[in-house]
């Protein structure tokens, strides 16, 4: 951390976490209107709310600890010998920086462990979120050495020994974000040409909004920008931190999109994966048991039906009669 430019990165941050924080706020009012509103709460729609509840007050903590931190470095000790700079340093392990680290790293695995269901049950598949659920272990085994790191005595988050396991923390959750993005678009994606994106049912689904919010789109998108900013060393990272941020905005969009059953669950899932079985054969066998290149159009098929009545003796047109004990069984 040297010059303003850092300065000048983490007043950004703090500014971008203020409104995000607000949006935050919005999508939480409503997630409590629309529970308070049903008149059929499941044990789903609960827990939802409980986990998006957590969310919200872990995401205070964070917000709230950075700008108080941005207050005691540019208002209450703006005298401190070496300027900014320097206080950034000497109490960048301060008890309440550690809080609310703390706070931002639970706050993104339980925003990850909402995904990894996610893609459970979007696939319909434990098998699918096995690699998933083991880049989630490896991300908070590297988030406790973060915080055993940056929250030591003299411990930097900026520098040291922090720097490998912050580079290490966020390269393994932005794989895991891509992988479970990717996993969570394509099977979208993949439904919905299959459908066709046939009806306003089937697009509520498989449109562009459900693959953003389902797939968590913008926190990978963001993550990634924070992440080779600070594996460069360079102080622009402070800047794009507020990626953090998504890990309570993306899982409150999830959260609304269940309680406005719009949300992908294991019955739609099992529905569409049923229906896309299904239509493999009607797309080459009609109703009548024809194949629809039999006709080369519906005037040709009325004029060959017309002839074939005709051709027909009236007394061949009359059904046989069977004995039903000489059916086979």
């Amino acid at each position: 951390m040297a010059g303003g430019v850092f300065q000048n990165s983490y007043y950004v941050m703090i500014i971008i976490d203020a409104i995000l924080y607000g949006v935050a706020l919005v999508l939480y009012a409503q997630i409590l209107r629309l529970i308070f509103e049903s008149q059929k709460r499941t044990p789903m729609d609960k827990f939802m709310v409980c986990f998006s509840t957590a969310l919200v007050l872990l995401n205070t903590v964070y917000w709230a600890t950075q700008a108080y931190f941005g207050q005691m470095m540019w208002v209450i000790h703006d005298d401190y010998p070496g300027g900014p700079d320097a206080y950034a340093s000497d109490f960048a392990y301060v008890w309440y920086q550690t809080w609310g680290t703390t706070a931002s790293v639970a706050c993104n695995l339980m925003s990850d462990a909402l995904l990894v269901y996610r893609c459970f049950v979007i696939w319909n598949s434990r098998r699918i979120a096995i690699i998933p659920a083991v880049v989630w272990v490896m991300s908070l085994a590297f988030g406790i050495g973060l915080l055993y790191g940056s929250g030591r005595p003299n411990g930097n988050y900026f520098a040291g020994i922090a720097t490998l396991f912050v580079t290490a923390y966020t390269a393994s959750t932005f794989a895991f974000n891509v992988l479970v993005t990717a996993l969570i678009i394509g099977r979208i994606v993949f439904v919905g040409r299959r459908l066709g994106y046939a009806t306003q049912e089937i697009r509520v689904y498989t449109g562009a909004v459900a693959i953003m919010v389902e797939s968590a789109l913008p926190f990978t998108v963001f993550s990634a920008a924070y992440l080779v900013t600070y594996a460069m060393g360079s102080d622009v990272a402070a800047a794009f931190s507020f990626y953090a941020m998504f890990t309570c905005i993306s899982p409150l969009l999830i959260t609304l999109r269940v309680l406005s059953r719009r949300a992908w669950t294991r019955d739609s899932s099992t529905l569409f994966t049923t229906t896309i079985s299904y239509r493999g054969p009607t797309d080459y066998i009609t109703t009548t048991g024809m194949h629809p290149g039999d006709y080369a159009n519906a005037d040709e098929k009325a004029q060959d039906l017309e002839a074939a009545g005709k051709s027909v003796p009236i007394s061949e047109t009359h059904p046989t009669e069977v004995d039903i004990t000489d059916l086979p069984v």
